[in-house]
This record gives C-alpha cells, sequence and structure tokens, in this order.
C-alpha cells in the first residue's frame, strides 16, 4: 500500500482496516493487518487487490 500512495494514488474511502485507492480512474483494494494478532507477524503489512 506504501508503494501505491509514494506512486501517485490517492485514498478515497477508508473502513476499519480496509481502504480504497485511486489512481487515473483505477481503483484498488487494500486490507491492513497490523503488528502481532493471530499471526503473531513482527510488523505491519498490507494486501491490495486491483478492482478495474
Amino acid at each position: 500500500m506504501s508503494a501505491l500512495l509514494n506512486g501517485g494514488h490517492r485514498i478515497v474511502s477508508a473502513s476499519g482496516p480496509s481502504f480504497i485507492l485511486e489512481r487515473g480512474g483505477k481503483y484498488v483494494a487494500c486490507e491492513v493487518r497490523p503488528a502481532g494478532g493471530m499471526r503473531g507477524t513482527p510488523e505491519t503489512t498490507s494486501t491490495c487487490h486491483r478492482l478495474n
């Protein structure tokens, strides 16, 4: 998600740990997973999927 934001995408919607990003009419849905939690991951991660 950081790379997308640094590359010019902007957040157009946020709900809890989910975000919709947009750039040039193209949309991406991202989910942020905090460090720790059930998986015990050492750092915060995100997963993003192109919508169109």
